[in-house]
């Protein structure tokens, strides 16, 4: 069985002119959002690695779960996570080794969001279901168990949403 922890990153700083989008940093609220995602996590489980995107707000978001998980966490950039499409999630996760057990996978609207509601199985929990169609908010956590053994057969029958948890609940 392999879980994931799928987080939409922090809430961000509108752009300042000329910044491109992927380098808008978090705001104060985001920190306190990300270090509730770490803490939140902590009490769940003990992932083995963080895989991001490239922005700015995803590898800030990263960094402050992964200094409330352990230091010695691997945090994995990925460049095409950012504004990934639910099929590039799927692509990623399918790469992904078959040793590694539980990972915290951070990144952005609306893949994320699409990505899901694609692969939730029917086997899903009917309250979480039921949120994804809102879209994942700013720290939007959702809890993914995976009944396969290797990451390469992740499918929407094999695949059950458990929970969506928005920050501070």
């Amino acid at each position: 069985m392999k879980t994931i922890f799928i987080a939409r990153h922090a809430s961000t700083k509108p752009p300042l002119k000329n910044q491109h989008d992927s380098e808008r940093p978090l705001t104060v609220k985001g920190h306190d959002e990300a270090q509730w995602l770490g803490q939140f996590i902590s009490n769940q489980s003990l992932p083995s690695l963080i895989l991001t995107s490239s922005a700015t707000r995803a590898r800030q978001t990263s960094g402050l779960i992964r200094d409330i998980l352990s230091s010695e966490l691997s945090i994995d950039v990925h460049p095409e996570l950012y504004l990934a499409s639910p099929l590039q999630v799927l692509k990623n996760l399918k790469s992904l080794p078959t040793t590694l057990e539980t990972l915290v996978l951070i990144g952005h609207n609306p893949g994320l969001s699409q990505f899901l509601h694609d692969i939730s199985g029917p086997r899903s929990q009917e309250a979480a279901m039921n949120r994804i169609y809102g879209g994942l908010p700013p720290a939007g956590l959702a809890i993914v168990e995976c009944q396969v053994d290797n990451w390469s057969e992740i499918s929407k029958e094999s695949t059950k949403l458990l929970n969506i948890i928005h920050p501070g609940e």
